[in-house]
């Protein structure tokens, strides 16, 4: 039954959760570097209950929805398959959600934060279970990759400076700019993810960002990424200049993805792509603590 539930937050994923807050963290570090790790740690559990809590909505929803019926190349999900019922994926995500909101807290009480953190809370929620939930679900209407690259990319990044910086009692200075890579890095998982699933996703009528102006556009999608995060960043953010030694891996995950055809390949690409990910949290200390 646990491994039912790990299976259902998608450990290969949640890497995810890891780099936004590094990034967030390293960043408050460069203004003052006797800034809290206990904080920057609670902003990572944080962020993990808020993705661990999304990836068990979006197994209740698409199983709601009949997404998961004709999942040819992709893993079990754990409602479709009868392994978890979906009452308990729902009680299991409300609870998640709720240990989230009781963490989020606690940072907020504990640096002294603006009332503004409830919003982000709350939003980070809303849009969890509206991301394949609720009447307008993101991921059914084209706007899962812009979900992901503003939470993971900026909200995460930018909440994380925010609340470590406070443990200082300086001044935050927020960067614009590297958010945008640390989005567009993890939302290249959803765009493989997209891009394999395309043909299930439009006879159910998921109406993903592919779906929507055709397959050849994850591609575009993710190579985009992949520039973006390991060529523009490393240009942009002087501290960021090691992350352009990844550009090689992703040039060879997108030349991966276009011959994909089979569950495995598709597995290995997510797989390498979760790599890049961990690679570039990584990459980030090393230009940012040297």
């Amino acid at each position: 039954m646990l491994k039912h539930w790990l299976l259902a937050s998608r450990p290969k994923t949640l890497v995810a959760s890891l780099l936004p807050v590094v990034a967030g963290f390293l960043l408050a570090y460069e203004q003052a570097p006797n800034v809290s790790k206990v904080t920057g740690i609670l902003c990572l559990l944080y962020c993990l209950l808020i993705q661990i809590g999304t990836n068990f909505a979006n197994d209740y929803f698409d199983f709601l929805k009949g997404a998961d019926e004709r999942r040819e190349n992709a893993p079990r999900r754990m409602v479709s398959s009868g392994l978890i019922s979906p009452k308990f994926m729902f009680l299991g995500t409300c609870l998640v959600f709720l240990l989230s909101f009781m963490v989020g807290i606690y940072i907020m009480e504990s640096v002294q934060g603006s009332r503004f953190l409830l919003l982000v809370g709350i939003a980070s929620i809303l849009f969890g279970f509206g991301y394949t939930g609720g009447p307008f679900p993101l991921a059914y209407n084209g706007l899962g990759d812009l979900f992901v690259v503003l939470f993971f990319g900026f909200v995460a990044v930018l909440t994380t400076q925010y609340v470590v910086i406070l443990s200082t009692n300086s001044d935050w200075q927020p960067n614009w700019i590297l958010p945008l890579g640390v989005g567009f890095v993890i939302n290249n998982l959803l765009v493989v993810n997209n891009y394999r699933d395309y043909e299930e996703d439009k006879k159910v009528g998921k109406r993903t960002l592919l779906v929507l102006l055709g397959r050849p556009t994850g591609l575009v999608l993710f190579s985009s990424g992949v520039l973006i995060a390991t060529l523009l960043i490393p240009f942009l953010v002087p501290s960021a200049w090691p992350t352009i030694f990844l550009l090689p891996i992703g040039i060879f995950a997108f030349l991966k993805l276009r011959k994909s055809l089979c569950e495995n390949d598709f597995s290995n690409i997510l797989s390498l792509c979760a790599v890049e990910v961990f690679l570039y949290t990584l990459l980030l200390m090393l230009g940012y603590l040297t």
